[in-house]
């Protein structure tokens, strides 16, 4: 702390021992502006860590013999539920809990401003159900979704919404009174007013306005509390040598710490039903958690039953989710072989697959060199080409040479649209401004007309798709808002396509100058891209 107390905002630190408090500390300021210094009862948001609620309950249910870890997830849902499945091949908790169901990634609306815009889990996971493009087990892309699917599992089979249920059988029986999971925080508005006084900072600890959201799956990320309250929850799941709250028998939180994946090929851990294992100089089990203005870690070595508690509130905070962890439990640096030849670009496979989203996914495109990959955790090589490079909490595949010609021209499709498009609205307006100095003839006449509201709907498709994109990033954006945008983007491709069979038939029957052709064809050639570039990239749904 007094080597980064220059870029540190608060941090809360407790360690256990053997299911013991050893060390409890908080540093810095909850709020830097009010100089409101953080304590023991600062109230931290737990991000993803609250996953471990959820495979706890989970295990807690298949020790009752409610649930199975080995079932098709369909079996506990009601008939019909699921309705966006690509595969045939069946979907388990396992599956869930390892994050091999295949589902994509949703960037809309994972987050509310509103209390009052939360939805019952059930009607929420049908509503926003996202597709699958992987087939389930073929590769480790984190899942949101999967695990509050796993979460209304409880729900159904306990006959309580998820957040009772935690209150009755986890927070209750480990006296977590600083702690709330409910979906708007209603349950503890003590917690609230608690939270309302602490501020979410960027790692370099400048303000973020506006980080108190509500997440509509909120068994994924929602719970808040104190590090005192979450370290209980630590120190319940340390194999100690006496009575576990949390189960009945001490078989089941074995089976609950022990491995359920792989990295591909190899006897390296990776997943322990819902716990990330990583091989520092210690192996652990970890969970990191991240919203928009905290970052937290929870990690123990359950051989030694040491443990940590890091919350922090700051986004992608580093020094001490990620520095103070390896200062204690030894640096986590592994390497792989790799065949030389195999640089190329990689797609992370947590990411949207279809939707007007997955034009995200040029973003997030990454070009590796050989080098780069042996610094995977895994790669797994086919024929000595890499198909898949894995690290803690990412798996990567090579995009193919096909995709990337796809990719590349499409992008190059796009630049010789606009710049056409640019040129017939430039030159449209020249042509009016000669026309207004009485020098030319009026334009917009006949078949110019066409021409000239073809390309201006081309210019007011570009500036629709940008404001689309823009506003998809923001906070509160909702699909039903941006609905109107790629209705837009709909519009335009019919008109291209009537301007495009209109172009045809008025070169079939009317003489036109060689400049006139050029100038009708160039128009076409860029309606017909804009609209191959919308189809091609789901820009309308």
């Amino acid at each position: 702390m007094a080597t980064h107390e220059k870029n540190t905002a608060a941090v809360s630190i407790v360690a256990i021992k053997n299911g013991e408090t050893i060390y409890s500390k908080a540093y810095g300021y909850a709020d830097i502006e009010q100089q409101r210094k953080a304590d023991s009862s600062t109230v931290f948001e737990w991000g993803s860590v609250t996953k471990l609620l959820v495979w706890t309950s989970v295990m807690q249910l298949v020790e009752q013999g409610k649930l199975d870890l080995h079932t098709n997830i369909q079996e506990y849902l009601p008939k019909g539920f699921l309705k966006k499945l690509e595969y045939d091949a069946p979907i388990t908790l396992l599956d869930l809990m390892n994050h091999q169901a295949g589902w994509e990634d949703r960037m809309l609306e994972l987050w509310y401003l509103s209390e009052n815009q939360v939805m019952d889990l059930g009607e929420t996971l049908q509503k926003f159900e996202p597709r699958q493009i992987y087939e389930p087990r073929s590769v480790f892309a984190y899942s949101n979704y999967g695990v509050a699917m796993a979460a209304y599992i409880v729900e159904v089979q306990s006959g309580q919404p998820f957040y009772e249920y935690v209150n009755e059988h986890i927070f209750k029986p480990l006296d977590m009174k600083e702690t709330t999971i409910h979906p708007s925080h209603q349950d503890r508005p003590d917690l609230v007013l608690r939270r309302d006084q602490i501020q979410g900072y960027t790692a370099n600890a400048e303000l973020i306005p506006k980080t108190k959201v509500y997440m509509n799956i909120y068994p994924a990320g929602g719970a808040m509390g104190t590090a005192e309250d979450a370290a209980k929850f630590l120190a319940a799941l340390m194999p100690i040598n006496r009575g576990n709250v949390l189960f009945k028998n001490k078989e089941t939180l074995n089976e609950m710490l022990s491995t359920s994946l792989y990295y591909d090929g190899t006897s390296i851990p990776r997943i322990a039903h819902g716990f990330i294992e990583v091989d520092y100089w210690t192996p652990a089990l970890e969970h990191g958690g991240n919203t928009l203005g905290f970052s937290n870690k929870l990690i123990f070595d359950p051989k030694s039953n040491f443990g940590l508690v890091v919350m922090t509130n700051q986004f992608e905070e580093e020094v001490y989710c990620f520095g103070l962890v390896q200062k204690l439990f030894g640096d986590n640096y592994s390497t792989s072989s790799v065949t030389s030849g195999n640089d190329g670009y990689y797609l992370t496979t947590r990411r949207s697959g279809s939707g007007f989203t997955k034009l995200y996914s040029i973003l997030l495109l990454k070009k590796y060199s050989t080098f780069d990959l042996s610094n995977f955790t895994n790669v797994v090589e086919k024929d000595g080409v890499v198909e898949k490079v894995s690290f803690t909490y990412n798996d990567y595949v090579r995009v193919s040479s096909s995709t990337m010609i796809w990719i590349i021209a499409s992008l190059i499709a796009l630049a010789i649209a606009i710049v056409f498009n640019l040129r017939a609205v430039i030159g449209y307006f020249i042509r009016l401004c000669f026309y207004r100095l009485k020098k030319w003839e009026r334009p917009g006449r006949g078949f110019d007309r066409y021409h000239v509201a073809i390309n201006i709907a081309g210019l007011a498709f570009l500036l629709n798709t940008t404001v689309l994109a823009m506003r998809a990033l923001s906070l509160n954006a909702s699909y039903s808002s941006l609905r109107i945008h790629l209705i837009f983007n709909l519009i335009y491709v019919i008109l291209a396509l009537a301007y495009f069979v209109l172009l045809i038939y008025k070169l079939w029957k009317i003489s036109y100058s060689k400049k006139q052709k050029v100038v009708y064809i160039m128009t076409g050639v860029s309606a017909f891209l804009f609209a191959t570039f919308i189809v091609g990239w789901d820009l309308y749904f």
